[in-house]
């Protein structure tokens, strides 16, 4: 009986309430990364490295690929290649700040960038490839809610 009275006007405004809260941390959702990417030489040899790059919207950050994973805490973002290349190396955090959280079990230390991520990765071409094809996973955080999402940006990089 109860239920049947709040589905009236004034439940479906409770609703739309909460529905418009959710918005704004919505709209800034972290999974909305602009990246961008592109493959440079490394002299003397048939690799490239692939240079990844996005902005960061205010008060979220993005984790750096340079620390382990643990069982629990943040996720080190990695890049994995599908077509035309083989990676050698882990992915390298360029700019990165470090620091260490005692809420996950224990000390743990992790990198992290704010307003700002840039990551990269040496890959050996495979001969007569013409791009590099592969996806960059890892994991961003608003800061002052704790809302975390992990982004998956498949990438495509044409060679010269």
């Amino acid at each position: 009986m109860q239920w049947r009275q709040r589905r009236g006007p004034a439940g479906i405004a409770l609703a739309l309430v909460l529905a418009a809260a959710a918005l704004p941390l919505r709209a800034q959702d972290a999974g909305e990364l602009e990246w961008q990417w592109r493959a440079e030489p490394v002299a003397g040899t048939h690799d490239v490295e692939l240079v990844f790059t996005a902005p960061i919207r205010h008060g979220w950050i993005v984790y750096g690929s340079d620390f382990e994973a643990g069982d629990f805490g943040p996720r080190p973002a990695r890049v994995a290649v599908h077509a035309g290349g083989e990676v050698l190396q882990p992915a390298r955090s360029v700019g990165a700040h470090a620091r260490s959280d005692r809420n996950f079990a224990g000390e743990y230390r992790y990198t992290y960038f704010a307003d700002a991520a840039t990551f990269r990765q040496r890959v050996r071409v495979e001969p007569g490839a013409r791009e590099v094809s592969g996806v960059l996973n890892g994991q961003s955080c608003h800061e002052e809610s704790g809302l975390c999402t992990l982004f998956r940006a498949p990438f495509a990089v044409a060679l010269e």
